[in-house]
């Protein structure tokens, strides 16, 4: 949605849980951006990335190791993944940024 509201770009969400489908579906409507987001109630691991310009990852570490696996094997070279609180370990780091503040 974030994406989508400032780039204008279309995206696309798969998430097993059916209230985050709902919550991200509601986010779209109010940020208005729904007629560039679809979301569906599916398994990451299933979907199709082979398309996709760009990927977020808001997942647990442990999801990690098998969607590098994933991702490298299915998305383009040039293809951009935004990795939100846990790294691809075994990825080379393009930029990395912190919206903490403090020490």
């Amino acid at each position: 949605v974030e994406l989508a509201a400032r780039l204008g770009c279309e995206a696309r969400g798969v998430e097993l849980n059916p209230w985050l489908v709902w919550y991200s579906r509601l986010s779209a409507r109010r940020r208005g951006v729904a007629h560039l987001c679809s979301f569906e109630r599916g398994d990451l691991f299933k979907a199709n990335v082979a398309d996709a310009d760009a990927v977020a990852l808001f997942v647990v570490p442990a999801m990690m190791p098998d969607l590098e696996k994933k991702l490298g094997a299915e998305l383009r070279d040039d293809a951009c993944v935004l990795a939100a609180r846990f790294p691809l370990a075994t990825w080379d780091s393009v930029r990395h940024t912190s919206t903490r503040s403090g020490p």
